[in-house]
């Protein structure tokens, strides 16, 4: 076939999405056109289509063999090595383009984005926003760039200035799908495209076979369950001090106490189904099966904060009656640990887990997104502990075994926040860990060093603040459960026999009595001799 027959088809199939056909075409003309540099280029662009990054860098390689003149091939070169984690060849590659050809825009966008995604310094934030402007400079009709400035700004702190560029960008494409769909990212970008679960349903009734929209779509789905997280870690407490008023006449504790510890949980109940509509209703008619599909632990999860729920209804209503009062307690429990095991299987899914065991960087992206969203709303579960401290105390002050509940909830949450980032904490290492990313990112390379100390001393510092009191929590709740209402209770004095008091008080009076008739002997003193004074 002529390569000109051949350049034209392959264009055509890759911008119509087949990826596949381009490549299987390019394999079977191989032969013919090896020796021609721009074969390899189309060939390398086909293979990054489909993903195949490690094929692409090889083909683009071979394009730069045969004549080193061949921007684009150093471009999807310089791509490829970063989609690979080779961030330091992918930036030899860029700068190698930029001093060959200083107005190829293309190099310094690839620049600004390799850098936007790999921060390691404060450097690279401002080289970042610098080369996506300068590419904006070159191009200012290319939306692509003004996207890329946006993330740049992004990164770099300044959300007015990414909504500037999405808003100029949006400006010339309307309807370019990588802008609306980060404009629903970025802070108050929804004065931009308006509701981030209505925008994409919009954008896959145009596209439904783009799988980056479904993921997206189910992501926004996901992220929108994590809310149960502190619901649960108050309620199933709440659930055990309504079922500690014992002070009441029996006959009220019977009725009245069950029939509101039922009206609290109904109540809840219908808070969390309102919650999850007005999360799924952007979802299209079933698409709620293919998230499902796609990530079957986020709905395990619900089901188990379902059966949380259960555990917490049926253990307090146990719990109203002295002789279940025990199996009350255990069922409330299971409840708390149910709905904490529930929240970490939703927060791992929310985190993108990656569908590759051996794709090391995204496990390493999985670990920083992770960590990041466990070490956010720290103020919040300060709250959630100052609230079950108090409820601990309520029940505490009552004697009731039922005060092991708030307490294990409060040990619980914890150690349900500490252990994955000890987990993450050692899989990504002194140098990669999210406390020590963060702050080498806001720190100049020249104190690189010093920025790693303080962030590891932070982390360690924060999982501490999370462990001992979560293990403590835990092991006094443990420990309250063995013991019973009697380790909670003050002690009460001996009871005193009337006969027996009244004779101490008899035997008193008589020593009394015969103190007072016995009079002291007088010891007269030996008489001293006078001392005469001179």
């Amino acid at each position: 076939m002529e390569f000109d027959v051949l350049r034209t088809r392959v264009s055509h199939h890759l911008a119509t999405g087949r990826a596949a056909e381009a490549v299987d075409l390019l394999k079977e003309n191989l032969q013919q056109h090896q020796e021609n540099p721009a074969f390899w280029v189309h060939y390398a662009s086909g293979l990054l289509h489909l993903d195949r990054h490690s094929e692409a860098a090889d083909a683009a390689r071979a394009a730069l063999n045969l004549d080193v003149e061949q921007p684009e091939a150093g471009l999807f070169l310089a791509f490829a090595l970063m989609r690979l984690g080779q961030r330091d060849e992918a930036l030899q590659t860029v700068y190698w383009l930029i001093e060959t050809w200083p107005e190829f825009a293309d190099a310094h966008y690839l620049l600004g984005l390799i850098l936007a995604g790999s921060v390691r310094s404060a450097e690279d934030r401002m080289l970042s926003r610098q080369a996506t402007e300068h590419a904006l400079r070159l191009q200012p009709e290319n939306p692509e760039y003004y996207l890329g400035a946006a993330m740049a700004a992004r990164v770099s702190g300044d959300h007015r200035a990414a909504l500037v560029h999405l808003q100029a960008g949006l400006g010339i494409d309307p309807h370019h799908q990588g802008m609306l769909r980060y404009a629903a990212e970025v802070e108050n970008g929804q004065q931009l495209v308006g509701d981030r679960g209505q925008l994409l349903r919009g954008l896959l009734a145009r596209d439904p076979l783009n799988q980056g929209l479904h993921e997206d779509f189910a992501e926004t789905f996901i992220e929108k369950q994590r809310v149960y997280r502190n619901r649960f870690w108050i309620f199933i407490p709440l659930l055990a001090c309504l079922a500690m008023f014992d002070s009441l006449a029996e006959a009220a504790v019977l009725v009245i106490m069950p029939a509101l510890i039922v009206l609290v949980s109904g109540a809840f109940a219908l808070w969390n189904r309102k919650t999850f509509k007005k999360a799924s209703e952007p979802l299209p008619a079933g698409y709620a099966g293919d998230i499902r599909a796609r990530h079957p632990w986020v709905f395990r999860g619900l089901r188990l904060y379902r059966a949380s729920w259960v555990a917490g209804l049926v253990g307090a209503l146990l719990a109203c009656f002295d002789a279940a009062s025990l199996l009350g307690t255990v069922v409330l429990l299971l409840g708390v640990a149910g709905s904490q095991l529930a929240a970490a299987w939703v927060d791992r899914e929310a985190a993108g887990v990656p569908q590759d065991p051996a794709d090391r960087e995204a496990h390493r992206l999985f670990l920083l997104r992770r960590s990041g969203w466990l070490a956010s709303g720290f103020w919040m579960r300060v709250l959630m502990v100052c609230i079950n401290l108090v409820l601990f105390g309520y029940c505490a002050a009552g004697g009731s075994r039922l005060a092991t509940v708030p307490l294990a909830a409060l040990g619980l949450g914890l150690l349900s926040v500490a252990v994955p980032l000890i987990v993450a904490h050692i899989r990504l290492g002194a140098a990669g860990n999210a406390f020590a990313y963060g702050q080498v990112v806001g720190a100049s390379s020249k104190h690189r060093r010093a920025a790693l100390v303080r962030g590891n001393v932070a982390g360690i510092y924060f999982i501490g603040l999370h462990l001992v009191p979560g293990l403590l929590a835990t092991g006094f709740a443990a420990a309250l459960l063995v013991v019973g209402p009697s380790g909670l209770a003050p002690t009460d004095p001996l009871p005193m026999d009337p006969k027996r008091s009244e004779l101490d008080l008899n035997l008193l009076d008589e020593s009394l009595d015969e103190l007072r008739t016995q009079r002291p002997e007088i010891v007269e003193l030996p008489s001293l001799p006078a001392v005469e004074l001179p």
